[in-house]
């Protein structure tokens, strides 16, 4: 049971707020999470500096908790479906910087 807990995407933490788990990518021009089992791209609005590497290019896995904005065509050339407004950021693992 504690498994299949772990093993999902979301989880409620407030009322607008959820956690998601996902890969971060950001570098000079843009931000975004890509969550697990989404398949699609969120830019990010919010603090993230403790999932950045100095040379500010990367990539990071994070969980963070926020509240996610309607669809659309957001972030450089559209490529993000909706802005998720970061209000904390609970773990980062993995952080490589760009190859």
């Amino acid at each position: 049971m504690l498994a299949i807990l772990v093993a999902a995407t979301t989880v409620a933490v407030a009322k607008d707020e959820v956690a998601y788990t996902g890969e971060y990518f950001y570098n000079f021009e843009s931000a975004y999470l890509t969550p697990d089992g989404v398949g699609e791209q969120w830019c990010i609005k919010g603090d993230m500096s403790r999932a950045e590497r100095p040379d500010r290019w990367g990539t990071s896995r994070v969980v963070v908790e926020g509240t996610l904005g309607p669809e659309g065509r957001y972030g450089n050339l559209g490529v993000c479906k909706r802005i998720l407004t970061v209000t904390r950021l609970v773990q980062v693992v993995n952080m490589r910087g760009r190859e």
